[in-house]
C-alpha cells in the first residue's frame, strides 16, 4: 500500500490475498515474487481513479544501490568498518580479549590480502599494565619488608619466621578469594600488595616479644609461650582493629562499594589469616628452630663488628627515646597543646589542596570530538575532520588514530580516539600533547571541539566517559532552558581552568514545518496519520519489501527522487487518497511555518535539559566546582529549574560520601572492638587520641609533594587508621600489664615505652 500511495495508486495485491481499502476491494495483483531489482519495475499498478493498469518502471526509476550513507569510519586514515565487541558483566575481561584476539588470528588467514584485521581499542590492556606493576609491588614490597625485619632484628632465623608469615598469608588469602568469587585483578592485586607490610606486623610483634624473653634467659619453648601469650591479646587487638576498618568499606554503596568491596573484604581476610599464623606457626618455629641464647649476648652483638654500630643506634635510640617521654610525662600541658596546634595547622592546609576523583595518571590515549554547525553535510564533516587527522597525526608519539564521522548518525560531528606510545617511550605527557593540539586545532575555521584524557580505568561506563566537567540544566520549558543554560555556559568557559567548554544545545539550522490541519483533514476525508506518512514516504523513504539475494534480504525502499522533493512546493503536490474518493493534494491539507528547532532534545528521568560540557586543564575539579557553584546560584531561574553536576563531579562527591561514612562507621567498631578486648570504656578512647595525629602527618605529606585529596588519599587514610591503632594497642596493653603488676603509672609507661618502640618502628618501616 506505500509504494502504490507513494506514486498515486491506492494500493498493491500481494499473491496471499486481496487488499480492501475502505468499502471497496482493490483487485491489483504484482506481477510474480520480486527476486531482483528489475522485478520492482514489473509490478503492475492500477492508477487512481481512471483504473488503468501502469508499471511501476514507468512512472519511477529503480535503482540497485545502497542506503545513503550517516557514517563513516576509519584507522589511520584507511576505510574500514569497526566491530565493538563487549563483555557479559560476569565475564573476564582478559579471558575475552584473549578470546577475541584468537579469533582475530584465526580470521585474519582466511581474508583476502587487501583486507586486514586488528584490534584497535583493547581495555585489557591497561589491566594487564596494572596488574603486572602490581604485581612487581607486591614482590618489591614482601622484599622490602623482610629486608628490613633483618635491619631491626639482626638475627636470620627471626627472620625467617617472621618471613614465612608473608606467603603463607597470601596463598592462604587466594583460598578466601577463591571461595568468595574473586579473581586477581587490580582492585584485589592493591589489597594485597598494601596488606603486605600488615600481614608482617604480628609475626614481628610475636617473634620479637619471644626474642626479649630469650634474651631474659629463658628457653626457646618457655620463651615462645609466655612471650606468646603475653602479647596475644593486644596482636588481637591490632588485627581486629584493622578487619573493623576495611570491613565497612566492602559494603558501601555507588561505584566506590562496587569497586571496593573486593578490596576490604581481600584486606580484612589476609590480615585473619596473618593472626593466625603469627598465634601458632610462629611460636611453633620460634621453640624449634631458634637456640638459646648465652648470657650477655647484647653486649657480644654490640661488639659485633658489623651489626655492632646498628645495635649501638638502636639501644641509643631508645635511651633518647626514654629521655623525650620523660620529658613529655613532665610536661602534659605542653604536649598536648602542641599536638592540638600541629593538628589544626594540618586540617588548615586542606584549604591549600585540591581534591578530584581519581588521578586519571598517563595511558596514552585520549578523545578528540568534532562538532560543526547543525545542516553541515557528511561529506563536509568527513573533509574537515580529515584536516584535524593530520594534525593529530603530526603530535609525536601517536600509533593509532581511529575515526568515527557521524557517530549515532549525527553527520555533523566526528569522533576520534587517539593512542600513543606508552608513557615511558614518550618524551610528553599525555596532557602536554592535549595543550599542543589545542594551539593547532584552534586554526581551523568553524570547528567546534573538545579534548580529554580517556579515563584511567578504561571503563566503558557512560559516568566515566562523560566530561569531568558535565552539567546538566533541568526545567520543563526548551525556551527558558536554553536562556539559562546559555548564561551558566558562558560563566563555565570564564572560569580558570576550564578548556573545550560545549554547550549540547544548539539552535539547528532553519527548517519548514509542514503542520497538518487536522480540523481539514477531517472534512476531506483524510486521516491525519495516512498524510504524515504520505510525507515521511516521499521524503526519507520506506523499506516497502525484501528480495532475497543468496542469503541477504535487501531492502526495497521507495522514495521520491532527489529533484521531486527539493522543495516545498514540489512536496506539497502529493496527493493523498481520501476516503470519499478521490485524491486531495499535500498542500489542501497543510500549514507551512518556518522554524529552528534544536539539533537534539535530551530528557533524565522524562525531564528536559540541556548539557554543558567540560574540560580541566591546571586545576583539580574541587576547586572548578567551589568557583562555580556560588555563580551558578546566582542566575535567575524559575521554580522547576535547576542544576545538576553529572559524570566526575558526581562520582567525586558519591565516592567521598561513602568512604567518609565508612571511616566513621570504622572508627565506631574500632572503639567496640578495643572497649571488648580492654574491657575498658576509657582505655579506646586513650588509643584512639593518637588517630587524630596521624593525620598530621599524611596532610603534611600530601601537601608537600602537591598531592590533591582524590579517592584514593581517602583510602589511604583509612589505611592510616588501622595502623595508627596497632601502635597506640601495643603500648596501652603493655603499660596496663605493668600496672597490674604494681607499678605506678608514670613507672609503668616510662617501662612500656622503649621495648614496644621498635615494635612499633618495624610494622611501619616494613
Amino acid at each position: 500500500s506505500q509504494v502504490a500511495q507513494a506514486i498515486g495508486a491506492e494500493s498493491i495485491d500481494v499473491p496471499a490475498g486481496r487488499v480492501t481499502v475502505g468499502t471497496r476491494e482493490i483487485g491489483l495483483k504484482a506481477s510474480g515474487r520480486i527476486r531482483s531489482p528489475g522485478d520492482v519495475g514489473e509490478i503492475v499498478l492500477a492508477s487512481f481513479p481512471t483504473g488503468a493498469r501502469v508499471r511501476v518502471k514507468d512512472v519511477a526509476t529503480v535503482v540497485d544501490g545502497v542506503k545513503e550513507a550517516r557514517t563513516l569510519t576509519r584507522i589511520d586514515g584507511v576505510p574500514s568498518i569497526t566491530l565493538e565487541v563487549h563483555k557479559q558483566a560476569t565475564a573476564n575481561t582478559v579471558e575475552v580479549a584473549d578470546e577475541v584476539g584468537r579469533v582475530i588470528e584465526d580470521l585474519g588467514d582466511r581474508l583476502p590480502s587487501d583486507v586486514r584485521i586488528s584490534s584497535v581499542i583493547d581495555n585489557s590492556q591497561f589491566t594487564r599494565r596494572n596488574f603486572e606493576e602490581l604485581r612487581e609491588a607486591l614482590v618489591l614490597g614482601a622484599i622490602s619488608a623482610i629486608l628490613v625485619i633483618f635491619l631491626f632484628m639482626l638475627d636470620w632465623r627471626s627472620t625467617l619466621i617472621s618471613a614465612i608469615a608473608l606467603p603463607t598469608s597470601v596463598v592462604a588469602s587466594f583460598f578466601v578469594m577463591w571461595q568468595l568469587g574473586f579473581t586477581l585483578n587490580m582492585i584485589t592485586m592493591l589489597a594485597l600488595s598494601l596488606s603486605i607490610g600488615l600481614l608482617i606486623d604480628d609475626s614481628v610483634v610475636v617473634r620479637e616479644n619471644i626474642f626479649r624473653h630469650m634474651e631474659r634467659g629463658e628457653d626457646p619453648v618457655t620463651a615462645a609461650r609466655r612471650g606468646t601469650s603475653e602479647i596475644a591479646a593486644a596482636v588481637m587487638a591490632t588485627t581486629f582493629t584493622i578487619v573493623a576498618v576495611f570491613a565497612p568499606i566492602a559494603f558501601t554503596g555507588g561505584v566506590a562499594g562496587r569497586m571496593l568491596r573486593e578490596f576490604g573484604l581481600t584486606v580484612a581476610a589476609a590480615v585473619l589469616v596473618s593472626l593466625v599464623v603469627s598465634l601458632t606457626l610462629d611460636p611453633m618455629l620460634s621453640s624449634r628452630i631458634v637456640q638459646r641464647i648465652p648470657a650477655g649476648y647484647h653486649e657480644i652483638r654490640r661488639r659485633h663488628r658489623v651489626f655492632g654500630p646498628l645495635v649501638r643506634a638502636y639501644d641509643a635510640l631508645d635511651g633518647a627515646y626514654r629521655r623525650v617521654l620523660v620529658w613529655a610525662l613532665g610536661h602534659g600541658k605542653t604536649v598536648a597543646a602542641v599536638a592540638i596546634a600541629l593538628f589544626a595547622v594540618s586540617l588548615l592546609l586542606t584549604r591549600f589542596m585540591g581534591t578530584e576523583f581519581v588521578d586519571p595518571g598517563d595511558q596514552g590515549a585520549f578523545l578528540v570530538n568534532v562538532e560543526l554547525p547543525a545542516g553541515t553535510s557528511l561529506g563536509e564533516t568527513d573533509r574537515i575532520t580529515g584536516q584535524v587527522e593530520a594534525i593529530v597525526r603530526q603530535e609525536p608519539g601517536v600509533v593509532t588514530v581511529a575515526t568515527t564521522v557521524g557517530p549515532g548518525e549525527e553527520v555533523n560531528k566526528a569522533a576520534i580516539r587517539v593512542q600513543a606510545v606508552p608513557r615511558r617511550e614518550r618524551s610528553r605527557s599525555t596532557r602536554d600533547m592535549l595543550e599542543s593540539l589545542r594551539s593547532r586545532l584552534g586554526e581551523v575555521d568553524g570547528l567546534v571541539y573538545s579534548l580529554r584524557v580517556v579515563d584511567p580505568m578504561g571503563l566503558d561506563s557512560n559516568q566515566f566517559m562523560e566530561a569531568p566537567i558535565t552539567l546538566r540544566v533541568r526545567g520543563p520549558d526548551y525556551a527558558e532552558l536554553a536562556r539559562i543554560a546559555g548564561e551558566a555556559f558562558d560563566l563555565v568557559r570564564e572560569t580558570p581552568g576550564v578548556r573545550d567548554a560545549s554547550l549540547s544545545f544548539q539552535p539547528g539550522m532553519r527548517e519548514k514545518e509542514l503542520i497538518v490541519d487536522r480540523e481539514r483533514a477531517g472534512e476531506m476525508g483524510v486521516t491525519f496519520a495516512l498524510a504524515a506518512m504520505t510525507l515521511r514516504t516521499g521524503l526519507t523513504g520506506e523499506p516497502v519489501a525484501k528480495f532475497r539475494d543468496g542469503q541477504h534480504d535487501i531492502d526495497v525502499r521507495v522514495q521520491l527522487r532527489p529533484e521531486d522533493r527539493s522543495s516545498v512546493d514540489s512536496v506539497l503536490e502529493l496527493g493523498v487518497p481520501s476516503n470519499r474518493g478521490g485524491l486531495v493534494l499535500l498542500r489542501d491539507l497543510v500549514d507551512v511555518a518556518e522554524s529552528a528547532m534544536p539539533a537534539t532534545i535530551e530528557r533524565t528521568d522524562r525531564e528536559r535539559h540541556i548539557t554543558i560540557s567540560a574540560n580541566l586543564a591546571g586545576r583539580p575539579i574541587g576547586d572548578v566546582l567551589g568557583d562555580l557553584q556560588p555563580k551558578l546560584d546566582g542566575i535567575a531561574r524559575g521554580p522547576g529549574y535547576g542544576f545538576h553536576f553529572a559524570g566526575e563531579a558526581e562520582l567525586m562527591k558519591e565516592t567521598f560520601t561513602n568512604l567518609g561514612l565508612a571511616l566513621i562507621l570504622g572508627l565506631v567498631f574500632i572503639y567496640f572492638v578495643l572497649a571488648a578486648q580492654f574491657e575498658s570504656l576509657v582505655h579506646p578512647f586513650t588509643i584512639m587520641l593518637s588517630l587524630p595525629l596521624a593525620v598530621i602527618g599524611a596532610l603534611l605529606f600530601l601537601f608537600v609533594l602537591g598531592i590533591n585529596l582524590c579517592a584514593t588519599a581517602l583510602l589511604g587514610g583509612i589505611l592510616l587508621m588501622g595502623l595508627v591503632t596497632k601502635n597506640a594497642i601495643l603500648l596501652v596493653d603493655y603499660t596496663n600489664q605493668l600496672r597490674a603488676r604494681g607499678r605506678s603509672l608514670e613507672e609503668a609507661l616510662l617501662e612500656a615505652g622503649p621495648p614496644r618502640l621498635r615494635p612499633s618502628l618495624m610494622p611501619s618501616a616494613a
